[in-house]
């Protein structure tokens, strides 16, 4: 084992309890099949189920979003706050989809569609996995939250120093929404990552992460970025073969366990890069 990978270790963890809402850093988590405990167990989603993200609507990462016993706290500096609990919620059927993957969650209340349609100006409803999520990606044979397309993404801290040296302004990590983040590493030595494994828990690292709009907006505002930043930047040295802008890796667990920063992280197999 290098000393590099020696010395890599957990330093972030971040939890999206609902799709596009704000960051939330913890200091430990339990990881399942279908990702972090209590990621992006809601989303919202147009009355036609077309799903809504800070991609067309980046008013939505000023939400700020504390799970609690049975539900939610929802905060927005505007709109004020508002509790979501399970036992009220309505739980009927309703079809969505996240990327082709059309599935069956449910309602929450006419409240919580009210106060979010009230932020991004058109009517919405706020939906929610249950227990155990209905999504299953048959390509990766696991049960997957409303996250984009894999229960977890990973991206090394070195890599965000790399982006920053070529920017005129920093950019923050939590615009690129990873859950994991690691010090201790080279630049983009996640590219390379086959499988690995951090604490108690062993990771797939499946894919590079394509990146879109989303990177370009500022959290603390909920507005784009000039002249589409910092994307526009990584496509100048983060293309892949296919052409996209490439930036993290997406990861599977293969087991459950906890997530605790601090812990180590090893790699287990290595692949070739073509970035």
């Amino acid at each position: 084992m290098s000393d590099t990978q020696t010395l890599a270790r957990l330093s972030e963890i971040y939890r999206y309890p609902v799709k596009s809402t704000a960051a939330r850093s913890l200091t430990r988590a339990l990881v399942s099949e279908e990702g972090l405990d209590g990621d992006r167990r809601y989303m919202l989603a147009r009355p036609d189920g077309r799903f809504v993200t800070a991609r067309t609507h980046p008013a939505l990462q000023r939400v700020i979003v504390e799970p609690v016993n049975g539900g939610l706290d929802l905060h927005h500096p505007e709109a004020g706050s508002i509790e979501a609990r399970e036992t009220r919620f309505a739980r009927e059927s309703f079809t969505t989809a996240v990327w082709g993957d059309t599935f069956a969650a449910v309602t929450t209340e006419s409240a919580l569609d009210a106060w979010f349609s009230e932020i991004l100006g058109e009517p919405v409803r706020l939906l929610w996995l249950g227990a155990t999520s209905p999504r299953y990606r048959e390509s990766l044979q696991r049960r997957v939250s409303f996250a984009d397309g894999y229960p977890l993404m990973l991206i090394s801290q070195a890599s965000l120093e790399a982006l920053n040296a070529r920017m005129d302004a920093p950019q923050r990590m939590i615009q690129f929404r990873p859950n994991l983040v690691v010090a201790g590493t080279a630049a983009h030595a996640e590219d390379a990552w086959a499988r690995i494994r951090i604490g108690e828990v062993e990771f797939r690292v499946d894919t590079p992460c394509a990146r879109c709009k989303m990177i370009t907006v500022d959290p603390t505002t909920g507005t784009f970025q000039a002249r589409g930043e910092p994307l526009r930047t990584l496509a100048g040295y983060r293309r892949g073969a296919d052409g996209k802008v490439l930036f993290g890796q997406n990861l599977i667990a293969l087991n459950t366990g906890e997530l605790i920063v601090g812990a180590p992280v090893e790699v287990l197999e290595t692949r070739a890069t073509s970035i």
